[in-house]
């Protein structure tokens, strides 16, 4: 994911907090920023591409392995 969602995410959460919280609002944003990277990067997560490569990989590797069967099969 890019940063400028990271930082869009941390700059409406800190657009709720109030007024007094506002003169820490750089450090603030920065802290969610590092926490949210962070927690994303532990899910693990892939690209849709990613995954629609690997369901050709997959389909592909199916159609050989009944190519393969029938073959065996005569």
């Amino acid at each position: 994911m890019d940063n400028d969602k990271f930082k869009k995410w941390s700059e409406d959460f800190s657009s709720m907090l109030p007024k007094s919280a506002l003169e820490v609002k750089e450090d603030i944003q920065k802290n969610l920023r590092v926490l949210v990277k962070e927690a994303i990067q532990k899910m693990d997560l892939v690209e849709k591409s990613e995954v629609d490569k690997l369901k050709e990989d997959i389909e592909h590797l199916k159609s050989s392995l009944d190519e393969i069967r029938s073959a065996a099969k005569k």
